[in-house]
């Protein structure tokens, strides 16, 4: 049994996804470093905002990045998850391959609570681990049944959507009926004036930010209040949905081929252009007004819906460009420091955590709050060089990244397997 359950070996893996990861685990640092240095990351006024580069900055980092690496991400860990119960299956283990899944799949929420809770809340890894569990009816599904099976999840949201700009629509009309009143009651009164405060340009934040990181305990301690595993919120319900959407295209993805030769699909790069187009024009006027019109309520049901699904279709469009751009052209395939780091994407996704934490937290150099949003454009390029620089040096004698090693190693050999 100990040489049928050996993980995967390097001759076995597929080059372009390793490449992809490698692109995914980089570029998702350009958000969460944020999330390390405000209070607030994703307003759109407050913190971090000096001057107009600040603005035209934060417009272009949401615009290229926000949730489109962690779309990949998610797309990623569904052809992962696919091909380890293809392996499996292949190994003729029958029932055994469900108990290394599901201690895979375990393991990984343990890396990730211990992550949430010790060094940065904003952990995804034991998110990604319960939607492992809820994917695995789905392995032996066709691309079709999986294409209507993706219309469930694409449908609530887009059902969601539609409520919120109905509901929008309504307190706009009140608002109309109210400012038109010439003896208005003091309950239209108060929707004029709620109306007003949610359509009026905001100041950003003057003065020092409190932090209340000054000490690694002190930053457990925040971590425990935002992290509720103890209180049983195993999942972010919030982005459930999507999350199972880029993990279900991941699957349909990967059934398709296009992972191991783009060929596979006719007309590959014609629907790659047309993807890409399409996911350039919805982020665009997205974070547009996300960054400049802030203040201005989407009243439209066109543009609300166009609005549900931008970060999905720009990292669909970043999956399908660099798959086939590495796969076609060889100076894609020379860039292997990015294939060595999605290689150990999970070592490096953590070790970005400490990094940051390091960076920004009073236990480190304490820079919470104090650099502006095109600042932390320096200090980006500085961690995926180190990063790179690491993930080559330890290939040199390894063949998996650490947390990778013990992942695997946990993975096969529970239960007396491995």
């Amino acid at each position: 049994m100990q040489n049928t359950l050996q993980a995967t070996r390097q001759n076995n893996r597929i080059q372009s996804l390793d490449f992809l990861r490698g692109l995914a685990v980089l570029g998702i640092l350009l958000i969460n470093i944020e999330s390390f240095c405000y209070p607030n990351p994703w307003s759109s006024y407050e913190y971090g905002y000096q001057s107009t580069l600040d603005h035209d900055v934060r417009f272009l980092v949401y615009f290229l990045a926000q949730g489109k690496f962690f779309g990949m991400f998610s797309l990623l860990f569904g052809v992962g998850f696919y091909i380890f119960l293809d392996r499996l299956e292949a190994k003729g283990i029958g029932l055994k391959a469900l108990d290394i899944y599901a201690r895979r799949l375990l393991i990984l929420f343990l890396l990730g609570v211990i992550h949430a809770y010790f060094i940065w809340d904003g952990d995804i890894l034991y998110h990604y681990s319960i939607c492992g569990f809820l994917l695995f009816p789905f392995r032996a599904f066709t691309v079709r049944k999986l294409l209507f099976i993706l219309l469930v999840p694409v449908s609530v949201l887009s059902y969601n959507s539609i409520s919120n700009i109905l509901s929008r629509q309504d307190q706009h009309q009140k608002y109309v009926e109210a400012s038109s009143a010439k003896n208005p009651t003091e309950e239209q009164k108060k929707i004029v004036e709620k109306w007003i405060s949610r359509t009026s340009r905001k100041e950003g934040h003057i003065g020092d930010i409190e932090n209340h990181r000054q000490t690694y305990w002190q930053s457990v301690k925040a971590n425990a209040e935002h992290t509720k595993v103890h209180k049983g919120e195993v999942m972010y319900s919030g982005i459930l949905f999507r999350t199972l959407i880029m993990m279900i295209l991941g699957i349909i993805l990967y059934k398709s081929g296009v992972f191991r030769d783009y060929h596979s699909v006719k007309y590959y790069w014609l629907i790659t252009a047309a993807v890409t187009a399409f996911a350039v024009y919805v982020n665009y006027i997205r974070y547009y007004h996300w960054t400049y019109q802030y203040f201005d309520p989407v009243l439209s049901v066109w543009k609300e819906w166009l609005f549900t699904f931008p970060k999905e279709t720009m990292a669909l469009a970043y999956i399908l460009v660099f798959n086939g751009l590495y796969q076609k052209f060889s100076i894609f395939k020379r860039l292997i420091p990015i294939s060595l780091a999605g290689r150990m994407a999970l070592t490096n996704y953590i070790t970005q955590s400490i990094i940051c934490g390091l960076i920004f937290y009073g236990y480190g150099f304490s820079l919470y709050g104090q650099l502006a949003r095109h600042e932390l454009l320096y200090i980006v390029p500085c961690i995926w060089m180190l990063q790179l620089i690491w993930s080559y040096f330890w290939f040199k004698k390894f063949e998996y990244g650490p947390l990778e090693w013990c992942w695997r190693r946990l993975t096969y050999s529970g239960g007396g397997v491995g």
